[in-house]
């Protein structure tokens, strides 16, 4: 059985990852810098959104992920106490994902004879 890197369809299905990500990564980063945040919640258009954690609506207790949209959004302002005072790793997840963006869109746009950088 051929192995994922040297199979045919590789290339193919590395090119289907990279622009899955890159559009996951830009609609992350769209939505941070479109929602409005608050000590409690965020809000799109003047609309406060539900919250989104299941384990806190089952339980009432924050689970690891809680704060990390607001987080973002805050991050996304430019208002950094405030972002790592909602989640200490907010910051740096926001930037993580933002770098994503450039680098999926040289991975699919690198030309097709070069080879790809390490994973």
């Amino acid at each position: 059985m051929a192995d994922a890197a040297t199979s045919p369809r590789a290339p193919e299905r590395d090119r289907w990852t990279d622009a899955a990500l890159l559009l996951g990564s830009a609609a992350v980063v769209g939505l941070a810098f479109a929602l409005t945040p608050s000590d409690t919640a965020v809000s799109l258009g003047g609309h406060e959104l539900p919250p989104l954690c299941l384990i806190k609506a089952l339980t009432g207790q924050d689970c690891l992920g809680c704060g990390l949209t607001r987080s973002f959004t805050f991050t996304a302002e430019g208002q950094l106490p405030e972002a790592f005072e909602r989640h200490r790793l907010g910051p740096p997840l926001f930037l993580l994902v933002a770098a994503q963006i450039p680098y999926r869109l040289w991975a699919l746009l690198r030309p097709a004879g070069a080879a790809p950088a390490a994973r």
